[in-house]
């Protein structure tokens, strides 16, 4: 697959922090549903690591604002903190 523009991996990076599937990738990025499923399916692929940064990123900004939400006393955040921990394990 090609080298990506900065505006490009900022856009697969968003596509993985929406979980989007290859389908909508496909429609946004104009590139064949095909050739997104077959990166995808590479560890070593560039746009695979774009995408998998991006929905890390967003479960680490999820976590950190549940966090901050239960630290301050709300406790259906700390549940919801403590069920994403749990889901992990």
């Amino acid at each position: 697959m090609k080298e990506f523009s900065k505006d490009e991996q900022s856009i697969i990076k968003n596509l993985g922090a929406f979980n989007y599937g290859s389908a909508k990738m496909s429609n946004i990025l104009g590139i064949d549903k095909k050739e997104i499923e077959n990166e995808m399916k590479l560890p070593e692929s560039n746009f695979r690591k774009l995408y998998e940064q991006g929905r890390d990123y967003a479960d680490f900004l999820i976590d950190k604002k549940l966090f901050d939400l239960a630290k301050d006393g709300d406790l259906k955040a700390l549940e919801q903190f403590e069920d994403r921990k749990n889901e992990r394990l």
